[in-house]
């Protein structure tokens, strides 16, 4: 069975259409779209594929709106690794590894910029601000990637999703008076398998998080956080979470 198969089989049809809330895509991408450039611009439907062959390694998406996700598959396995990209982050295809299956999907409806490499590096050689952005962006991104590794390797069940929804907090939550809405953008297999999860622990876990007030659900992708301070108290690297983005404006806040 291919990963494309068994997204098909996870995916349930959504009754209205995905509007994520949107933080603002940041200095580099405002930037950088400013620009009279090489890029072409992407509008990607839910769901749509970029599938990423060797031949497509010199590419570089940068992501202007929605959630969009890159994945991978081992032959040997069923389970896709997912990660998730927001509003001006940097994709580099190259860096997606390459396994049996990769590919770019969105996750929302979501618009991008594609760059040929040396187009992008061409234009970063012409504007030490844009550089200058380019690389915070990037040490941001690195921060991320690094930090769900550690999420993946120290923390336990409760605290792993404890993390995801303090970081979809940050980067889709609206606040709703106490509660903090958040319209997630995987499936319930999907945000297991980016936890590295069992799927019925995960469904566990959710439960017992709504048992304890700490979350309600609307719809099985409709959430709102109604703890904030305890979902935060129980996760040892929120703080780090909330520092990487501390320059963007949050609901948290």
């Amino acid at each position: 069975m291919t990963l494309r198969d068994r997204e098909r089989q996870q995916t349930n049809t959504r009754a209205q259409t995905f509007a994520p809330a949107q933080r603002t895509p940041g200095a580099f991408l405002t930037r950088l779209a400013a620009l009279d450039s090489q890029a072409t611009s992407l509008k990607l439907r839910q769901r749509q594929r970029i599938l990423l062959t060797p031949a497509q390694d010199d590419l570089i998406f940068a992501l202007q709106s929605g959630v969009v996700s890159t994945r991978i598959a081992m032959a040997t396995s069923e389970a896709g690794l997912i990660t998730l990209y927001f509003p001006g982050d940097v994709i580099a295809a190259g860096a997606v590894p390459n396994f049996s299956e990769r590919a770019l999907v969105a996750a929302t409806p979501a618009e991008a910029l594609r760059y040929k490499s040396k187009a992008m590096l061409r234009l970063l050689a012409t504007d030490p601000d844009l550089l200058a952005a380019y690389d915070r962006q990037r040490d941001r991104q690195a921060s991320r990637a690094g930090l769900h590794a550690a999420i993946l390797a120290t923390l336990d069940g409760p605290q792993r999703l404890a993390a995801f929804l303090i970081e979809m907090a940050l980067e889709l939550g609206v606040a709703a008076g106490a509660t903090i809405a958040i319209e997630l953008p995987l499936s319930r297999t999907e945000i297991a398998q980016h936890l590295a999860l069992n799927a019925d622990t995960l469904s566990r876990l959710m439960s017992r998080f709504k048992a304890d007030g700490l979350i309600s659900q609307k719809s099985r992708h409709q959430i709102a956080l109604r703890n904030w301070r305890a979902i935060a108290d129980m996760c040892p690297v929120s703080a780090a979470l909330m520092a990487i983005e501390r320059n963007r404006p949050s609901p948290l806040n």
